[in-house]
């Protein structure tokens, strides 16, 4: 994997950044979570245009968006969608305790939806690794703490590295 000291945009550039507030925890947190249980799933792999889940066409950008479930932190229920964008990176959405079953998480009304969304891009043309700088994450107070406490590692990828535009 590329060793890149900051984040590539065709406006600016931003250092990455060494601390981590508890947003950022929170954020990675959730994402790490949604991708290793896509792994597990089999929905996609870390390699460039390994999209299983149905639907998915690398020839057709990207084809439909996937869905699924999993559990996060002990069985709190999360869902999440991912869908492949320009440059073999993955999009993916998580909704952390939808109020119910039909709401998906790129289609959610953010935290009146449930209790934590996050946004992500992961990157898997020159490595696999969540790209920084890009975070997008709202969580209600009173899971916030435990969603950034949470002790979960990544299956095979790095938790952060260049975002590249």
């Amino acid at each position: 994997m590329p060793e890149l000291d900051r984040s590539w945009s065709p406006f600016k550039t931003y250092p990455l950044r060494k601390q981590r507030g508890v947003r950022w925890f929170g954020w990675r947190n959730l994402m790490i979570a949604a991708i290793n249980a896509d792994l597990e799933q089999h929905l996609f792999g870390l390699s460039p245009s390994e999209d299983w889940w149905p639907g998915a066409d690398p020839k057709n950008s990207g084809g439909v968006r996937g869905l699924y479930r999993f559990a996060f932190d002990g069985g709190l229920p999360a869902t999440a969608a991912v869908a492949a964008v320009s440059g073999d990176e993955l999009s993916i959405h998580v909704l952390l305790h939808p109020r119910h079953a039909q709401i998906e998480a790129d289609n959610c009304g953010g935290i009146k939806d449930g209790a934590a969304v996050a946004h992500g891009w992961l990157e898997r043309r020159l490595g696999a690794w969540i790209q920084d700088g890009g975070e997008d994450f709202s969580c209600k107070r009173a899971v916030q703490a435990r969603v950034a406490a949470v002790v979960i590692e990544p299956h095979g990828y790095a938790d952060q590295g260049s975002f590249i535009l």
